[in-house]
């Protein structure tokens, strides 16, 4: 599986590295010859051979779709440097930058033939991090994002793409086969011929695409991308667009909220899809069998025979399960809630309700009026309480007798968001928000927990307006529709109105418009 009518050339000066042989094939894109080069997973002993084809190919785009470890298996031998310089054989490898998101990480490298005059090589290294050690991803979303990038960054004039997972043929071809089809839908207006693009692939390179469950996913991705459509919008043009949205079509009687949350609707995890056998074991500490935590993501209590808590794990922009979304405690689960934030580490609660909504009891006061307030092995200190414009801020301490230690912790205490989503005042959340920022930068970037009355109105909403603020001050773009699609991944039902994902983009138009450091991003 060599690349297609080619071999590794000698490395001038170095003739030393002169085996012409390695692991990787030319792989055509649509109507795009030699667009990409599919190749295994670098191996202790065919680094070098890795840096002389990108080299040779002057490739400034490698594609990694694999984890170095996966279930205890070295899938990748590590190529790159962690920090600095290293060598391998000819080649001095420098990183010059590294962002971490969520799903992916991007790696900048400067690529220097040693004892050579030529000038160095600028390579991007993009590393899909979310593909699961078995299988394929549950859904499609992050990928395509993923690629996206990747297709964004990628000019002509930049040499082949390389692309690797271990073998070089499955999450590979997987990948490059998506490519094809999302070309091919732009040339020949929404033709597809999936298995015609993975038979041409392999005749270039044997097995790509390697499972039924491969070929399933491809599916599921094109078709993502045909029902989705396109919904980023550029921060510059964010607010003309948001009034255009509101617009309403005649022909249909819908304006383009309702028309995207329509679609949401229809291609979102619904509640009773995932499986949440823990939460129906455990109905006494759940308010209501409505939204209950899916087993995958749940938090699970340390230490504990019984570990469920009502509370899922859901990712940020740029990290996996940045917040923690909560039910309101109950008197009968505030140690386990207690227990959570300490075991976690938590620097950060916000809290998106009052005590009591519409005459009823939507959270049980977990924390201290005054003083100390005592559960079973822990016990909570109110060492400070301010009242803000829209939200208190309350420093509290958690003891915890069985470690012997203690646990700072801010609540943010939201008081003017309605149950229905509604907020008196945007400028609240663009406070709190700037709040948990701060403190998050002082405390290590532990999970935020956060909760509301029923942990998906309010506290979706907070979360997918956090993320894509956090996306649009690094990229410059706005996609909350694919945000919300990404929460509800994790937690159903997050956003549950076409009113409150409307309030989205005010809100973050408002956050935007409070900095005068985004003023550039926003078409006034």
């Amino acid at each position: 599986m060599m690349i297609t009518g080619s071999l590794l050339m000698a490395v001038e000066g170095h003739t030393e590295y002169k085996g012409d042989y390695i692991n990787a094939s030319y792989i055509d894109g649509y109507n795009f010859e030699h667009k990409f080069i599919a190749t295994q997973g670098p191996l202790p002993n065919t680094t070098v051979d890795f840096w002389r084809m990108v080299w040779q190919e002057r490739s400034q785009s490698i594609v990694m779709v694999t984890n170095l470890v996966e279930g205890n298996r070295i899938k990748c031998h590590k190529y790159w440097p962690e920090t600095g310089m290293l060598s391998f054989g000819p080649f001095n490898v420098t990183i010059t930058g590294q962002q971490i998101l969520a799903d992916y990480t991007t790696r900048e490298f400067s690529v220097q033939l040693a004892e050579s005059s030529e000038p160095a090589l600028s390579v991007t290294q993009f590393h899909f991090t979310a593909w699961p050690d078995h299988g394929v991803p549950d859904y499609a979303t992050s990928l395509l994002a993923f690629h996206k990038k990747v297709k964004k960054h990628h000019k002509g004039g930049m040499g082949p793409i390389i692309v690797h997972c271990s073998a070089g043929v499955g999450r590979t071809g997987t990948l490059i086969t998506i490519d094809c089809v999302l070309e091919q839908l732009k040339e020949e207006e929404k033709v597809v011929d999936i298995a015609g693009v993975i038979i041409h692939l392999r005749t270039q390179r044997m097995k790509m695409v390697q499972s039924l469950e491969q070929y399933i996913f491809i599916h599921d991705a094109i078709l993502e991308v045909l029902t989705c459509g396109d919904t980023q919008i550029d921060a510059c043009n964010l607010r003309r667009v948001t009034q255009k949205m509101t617009e309403c079509d005649t022909q249909t009687n819908l304006n383009d909220f309702e028309k995207q949350f329509e679609v949401l609707e229809k291609v979102s995890v619904k509640p009773g899809e995932i499986a949440r056998s823990e939460a129906l074991r455990n109905p006494t500490k759940n308010r209501s069998d409505d939204y209950l935590p899916g087993d995958a993501w749940r938090v699970a209590l340390r230490g504990h025979l019984q570990t469920y808590i009502h509370a899922v794990f859901v990712n940020g922009y740029k990290q996996q399960r940045a917040f923690i979304i909560a039910q309101s405690p109950m008197e009968s689960t505030a140690r386990d809630f207690w227990k959570m934030v300490h075991d976690r580490k938590c620097g950060v609660i916000v809290m998106l309700c009052d005590l009591v909504e519409d005459e009823q009891e939507t959270c049980y006061q977990y924390w201290p009026q005054t003083g100390l307030i005592q559960f079973v092995g822990y016990t909570v200190d109110l060492m400070e309480e301010k009242v803000m414009e829209g939200f208190v801020m309350r420093k509290l301490s958690v003891y915890s007798e069985k470690e012997g230690s203690a646990h700072q912790v801010v609540q943010l205490h939201m008081t003017n968001w309605s149950p229905d989503g509604s907020c008196s005042h945007l400028a609240t959340i663009t406070s709190v928000i700037n709040e948990m920022s701060a403190i998050q930068r002082r405390t290590g970037n532990n999970p935020v927990v956060v909760h509301c009355s029923d942990t998906v109105g309010r506290s979706g909403m907070f979360c997918a307006i956090v993320t894509t603020i956090e996306r649009c001050k690094t990229e410059g773009v706005v996609d909350v529709f694919q945000v919300v699609k990404a929460l509800r991944v994790h937690k159903p039902g997050a956003v549950l109105t076409v009113t409150q994902y409307h309030l989205l983009f005010e809100a973050i138009l408002a956050y935007l418009d409070s900095f005068d450091t985004y003023c550039n991003f926003l078409d006034m």
